[in-house]
């Protein structure tokens, strides 16, 4: 099978449960799984690396006030709602 993705790829063995595999084959359809799996483990990479961010900012700027945080949730959400399909309109909050 011939990959769209850019960058190189190995061959690896990955041992998962039985319907683990059969939920990743019912959802994958033409994608495929390996397609499949290598957009989860990116997406899980990238929300270690915000994660890493995260924790090295309030190392340094202290924690983050959460009603701040929801503050500016209810800003983001108030855009978008008052510019409904715009780019990025998916629930970005």
């Amino acid at each position: 099978m011939e990959s769209s993705r850019p960058g190189r790829t190995r061959v690896t063995s990955v041992s998962l449960r039985a319907e683990t595999l059969e939920a990743i084959r019912a959802r994958a359809g033409k994608q495929g799984v390996s397609s499949y799996i290598e957009e989860a483990v990116q997406r899980q990479l990238q929300r270690e690396a915000i994660d890493d961010y995260i924790t090295a900012a309030e190392a340094e700027h202290g924690p983050v006030d959460p009603a701040e945080v929801a503050a500016l949730v209810e800003r983001v959400r108030a855009h978008h709602a008052a510019h409904p399909g715009g780019a990025g309109s998916a629930d970005a909050a």
